[in-house]
């Protein structure tokens, strides 16, 4: 009978409420700071594949860029750039020819009257 009345002990019976409270308060902390730990774990993932893609573009870019300027150290490159820049010519044309256009001969005005009229009567 003793240990039934220190089980049903008021006093005791709060210290275990105390207790379990206090044990509910720390798992639902430790539950709150690992999902605060799992999100940013995504969400720095999700930066990191970001960046990545961010780094590959950049990399692509420069090697682009490269390329282009290699090319625009010589001589024939810096002429293509001009043909695009002024669009003077195709890609990839070696040659370009520019031709004067043919001017007609200046038509001669009549000298007189008569030889217009001789001109004419002379198709009757």
């Amino acid at each position: 009978m003793v240990t039934l009345r220190e089980r049903n002990d008021p006093l005791r019976l709060m210290g275990r409420r105390l207790v379990l409270t206090a044990l509910a308060i720390v798992v639902i902390s430790a539950s709150w700071a690992v999902w605060n730990i799992y999100r940013k774990e995504s969400e720095s993932g999700r930066l990191k594949v970001e960046a990545q893609a961010q780094l590959t573009d950049l990399q692509r870019r420069q090697a682009q860029l490269q390329a282009d300027y290699d090319t625009l150290q010589t001589e024939r490159g810096m002429e293509a750039a001009l043909r695009d820049q002024y669009a003077m010519g195709r890609q990839g044309e070696g040659l370009i020819v520019i031709v004067e256009p043919v001017v007609p001969a200046p038509v001669q005005a009549t000298t007189s009257i008569i030889q217009w009229l001789k001109d004419v009567l002379s198709r009757f």
